[in-house]
């Protein structure tokens, strides 16, 4: 009579391993089709945020109504006033150069030896540049980072790069929280899309909060983001003997896109660029 049970016992298991085995199989074919589904989702998403943020009906800077042909969502008057960085730079990071300032590098760039190879930037950066850069990042509106990704990838295009990852500038998980989002990683996931680079926000990670840094002077700045950053979890062999673009919204002295590059190159990756949407004046 044991044996009877022991055996029925072993009928079933063999069965309820069979049937595992069998529900095994078909999840790993449902992922399958998820990875095949997911260029489709992708574009559904797209569909969906032009369906709630419709890319040419105002004006992403002033908010007036502009007609669906208009580059970049922007008004023409806006267009033309806004500094586009289209003319001389700065040959290190990309900072717009006066008419009459004869140096191929700019003021802050001839005092400091930045860690980067190259920097490159849309605009410089005034009145309306900011008022684009503080509507994605401090008035929630996130799809903004699509609008700016998209001038950036005209800008880039110029440049015959060969980057193995797009990184963006890391933010500390207390402003992660109260803001629900990097900045930069709107950017750059939507730049990467685009230029169809590897995006990846792990390789670098914060790890500090740092002070605001539009009131410090640039010794101050470079001090305050003395190890501020750190590689993630498996990064060293990822970035080891590659080229990486960092992502920022705005360039100033250099000092945030400086300490992340300065831990990549510890980490053995090659090279390191530069990319934000705007960058400051070059003033004395």
């Amino acid at each position: 009579m044991m044996r009877t049970k022991l055996t029925m016992m072993g009928t079933k298991l063999t069965m309820m391993g069979t049937k595992l085995t069998m529900m095994g199989t078909k999840l790993t074919m449902i992922q399958a089709n998820l990875t095949k589904l997911k260029p489709v989702f992708g574009r559904l998403k797209k569909a969906f945020m032009d369906l709630v943020y419709p890319a040419n009906i105002y004006c992403i800077c002033c908010g007036e109504p502009i007609f669906d042909h208009e580059l970049y969502s922007l008004c023409k008057s806006c267009t033309e006033k806004i500094a586009w960085v289209n003319q001389k730079g700065c040959t290190k990071c990309g900072k717009m150069l006066q008419d009459w300032y004869e140096s191929e590098i700019c003021i802050d760039c001839s005092y400091v030896k930045h860690h980067f190879k190259q920097g490159f930037c849309c605009v410089q950066y005034g009145e309306l540049e900011r008022q684009l850069i503080h509507q994605l990042k401090y008035h929630g509106k996130g799809y903004m980072g699509r609008k700016l990704a998209e001038i950036m990838q005209d800008r880039i295009g110029f440049e015959n790069l060969d980057i193995h990852y797009i990184i963006p500038v890391p933010i500390h998980k207390l402003k992660l929280r109260e803001r629900g989002y990097n900045q930069a990683s709107l950017i750059g996931k939507n730049l990467a899309a685009a230029m169809n680079w590897t995006y990846s926000d792990s390789l670098l990670v914060r790890t500090k909060d740092t002070e605001p840094m539009n009131q410090l002077r640039p010794r101050e700045r470079r001090r305050n983001m003395q190890n501020a950053f750190a590689l993630g979890k498996k990064a060293k062999e990822l970035v080891k003997d590659k080229s990486i673009l960092i992502v920022d919204d705005i360039f100033t002295t250099g000092s945030t896109v400086d300490a992340c590059a300065e831990v990549l190159l510890a980490a053995g990756a090659k090279e390191i660029y530069v990319f934000t949407f705007a960058a400051g004046v070059n003033e004395k």
